[in-house]
């Protein structure tokens, strides 16, 4: 693994150009910030960035955390007057030599050099022969998070976001394909909500593909350069497939590879271009900062800016505007978020071969403006179903309560309740709705299209006499991160439980206890710690929580409590965009927020801003007769 490289995309210094092909709309308002150097930044004004600006300046809508980018590249210069304030912090590390977090790396607090082993995310102040790869880190993260409107400068897109600099490149611009995979594993587990990946590389690693997969499973977004060619000509990535660009994540989705175009709106000659690639951004004469110092450490009259051209400079476009749409729609996934820039992409000209350059081109007005479909196509939803007393019905809402889909789901004599999960079960980009009847002792089961086409059903009932104690619960989630749910059914007042794919159910079902101390089980889904399942087994004297996951079953933690036959779990994420685990009972609930891939105990009360999963839903003060259990996109 170590003998094989990725390099960072060819950047040329100083290139000039003519006067951008402009795509104002002449009627938004835009917002013109202050820095210094904005004039020179065409590329902003190409994907109607200041449009953007403005749009979210009227927004009432706040993100209720910071959005992270994470930036695989080399080391960032973050005492640039351009990037202060924008390094990410990790909550779980302190200064002190220990390793806080429990990761295997001691002080990683902005982030980690996997290059070196240690936390120093700055390029070394030493000379170096290759300065375009010493700046080059500095130069991507400017353009991602330059602070704007700062009356200093230039702006990136993105202002106000977070870097979370990974660095793997060395002071030549290479680095192992190992380091990549573990750069991404340690993006995804940290909380990333987008992934930069301005390098190249001409060697497949499965690892890697691997670890994209993962990422995008779980709902974050990568951002690939497309690369570049040489000797003045891109390649076609269909006849020469370069990676990561050519790398794809699960189902196919949540990835965005990025081709370079020049001021007129034409690929540049050096960019890549072909199939893999998803949309254009300008790549040619991109004016940024570089580090503000020389790489022998000299600081006398450095101007700390220049310009650069290469994919390398494209994706972060990109990448900023991503996060400009997670800012505005915080509950939306990677998918989401790629599938509305890819959908907003502006037309190429008239005349311009655009073969092999995606969509079309980044446009970051169009991609933040609201449209009446947007809703029900990218979410967020959420997942009621009958409560007992009631027709068998499941209802799917927006953030607003309006009914977008109503999925009649068995026969209307049939007022036993529902139990209701998402599920993808399909391939296309939609999920499904899962029903269970409450207290069917033969397990029984159905996936329901949101048109109310019935897809699948079946029943974990061995025979006749095999009797399921309370029905089953459901929880879906994408442990194999392959874009189709795995479906986890549990016992709700047995012992057992089952493990549904597209095939069927898996041979047997699990056992969690002896049956004359079991009183149910139950399971939620995660997202992270890990793609997998939180499962809990209430016991006399001693319930359990486990973690299902690709992996196999963890060992359990304890569960004490007065009452196990009353504990019931349900699944959100805190204010700070944590997976919570919370069990109550009749007294003091348990909460087991996500930490560094482990769910840990802990004594106090988290802040849940977004309920996730209810295995056994949660009553609607608005909707009588409906209960709440899931949410989309997961």
């Amino acid at each position: 693994m170590l003998n094989k490289y990725l390099y960072t995309a060819v950047l040329a210094v100083g290139l000039a150009f003519s006067g951008p092909l402009t795509a104002l709309a002449a009627e938004q308002e835009a917002l013109i910030p202050n820095d210094t150097f904005f004039n020179r930044q065409w590329s902003l004004e190409f994907i109607n960035a200041p449009q953007a600006w403005a749009m979210l300046e009227q927004s009432s809508a706040t993100p209720t955390r910071d959005i992270v980018v994470a930036m695989v590249d080399g080391g960032i210069d973050f005492t640039h007057p351009d990037l202060k304030d924008a390094l990410w912090e990790n909550p779980d590390e302190t200064a002190d030599g220990q390793d806080n977090d429990r990761n295997g790396l001691v002080d990683d607090l902005h982030g980690w050099n996997f290059a070196d082993g240690n936390n120093q995310i700055k390029p070394l102040g030493k000379t170096v022969v290759d300065t375009g790869a010493w700046e080059h880190g500095t130069i991507v993260a400017s353009l991602i998070a330059g602070r704007g409107n700062d009356d200093i400068g230039m702006a990136g897109v993105s202002w106000k976001v977070k870097l979370m600099p990974l660095v793997i490149l060395g002071e030549d611009g290479f680095g192992g394909t190992e380091l990549l995979a573990q750069a991404i594993r340690y993006a995804v587990r940290n909380r990333a909500d987008i992934i930069n990946l301005s390098l190249e590389g001409q060697e497949e690693d499965s690892d890697v593909a691997k670890a994209i997969k993962e990422a995008t499973a779980q709902g974050v977004l990568v951002v690939i350069a497309a690369g570049n060619g040489h000797e003045g000509q891109g390649y076609d990535l269909d006849a020469t497939p370069l990676y990561p660009s050519c790398h794809q994540g699960a189902a196919n989705e949540s990835v965005l590879v990025v081709a370079g175009l020049n001021a007129q709106g034409a690929r540049h000659e050096t960019s890549n271009y072909g199939s893999c690639v998803s949309i254009s951004a300008p790549g040619h004469g991109v004016f940024a900062a570089r580090p503000a110092y020389e790489a022998d450490g000299n600081r006398v009259e450095v101007p700390g800016y220049g310009t650069w051209s290469g994919t390398s400079l494209a994706a972060p476009l990109v990448s900023g505007v991503a996060a400009l749409v997670k800012a505005q729609h915080p509950a939306w996934t990677g998918e989401q978020i790629a599938r509305k820039i890819m959908a907003t992409a502006r037309p190429f000209e008239i005349g311009v071969n655009s073969q092999g350059l995606g969509a079309g081109i980044l446009d970051a007005q169009r991609a933040l403006s609201p449209e009446e479909k947007d809703d029900e196509l990218y979410g967020p939803w959420k997942l009621l179903a009958s409560a007992a007393g009631q027709p068998p019905m499941a209802w799917v809402v927006n953030d607003q309560g309006k009914t977008l889909f109503t999925v009649p789901v068995g026969n209307p004599g049939d007022k036993r309740g529902v139990r209701s999960s998402f599920v993808r079960w399909d391939e296309d980009r939609r999920p499904e709705v899962m029903v269970s009847s409450e207290g069917d002792e033969t397990g029984a089961w159905r996936i329901y299209r949101l048109d109310g086409v019935l897809l699948a059903a079946g029943q974990t009932a061995a025979d006749a006499n095999d009797k399921i104690k309370g029905g089953v619960l459901l929880a879906a989630q994408d442990v194999d991160a392959d874009g189709r749910d795995e479906i986890l059914l549990t016992e709700a007042q047995g012992h057992r439980l089952w493990q549904l794919t597209l095939d069927g159910l898996l041979d047997g079902p699990l056992d969690l206890a002896d049956a004359t101390k079991s009183l149910g089980n139950m399971a939620v889904g995660l997202q992270r710690p890990i793609q997998g399942f939180a499962l809990l087994s209430k016991e006399q004297p001693v319930s359990k929580l486990y973690v299902l996951s690709d992996y196999g079953l963890s060992d359990s933690q304890d569960i004490n409590t007065s009452n196990p036959e009353r504990l019931v779990m349900t699944q959100g994420r805190s204010d700070d965009g944590r997976e919570v685990v919370v069990l109550v009972q009749s007294g003091k609930p348990t909460y087991m927020l996500e930490r560094q891939g482990l769910l840990d105990v802990v004594d106090y009360e988290v802040p849940v801003v977004w309920w996730r999963h209810a295995p056994l839903g949660m009553a609607q003060l608005d909707v009588p007769g409906a209960l709440f259990y899931d949410v989309w996109p997961k």
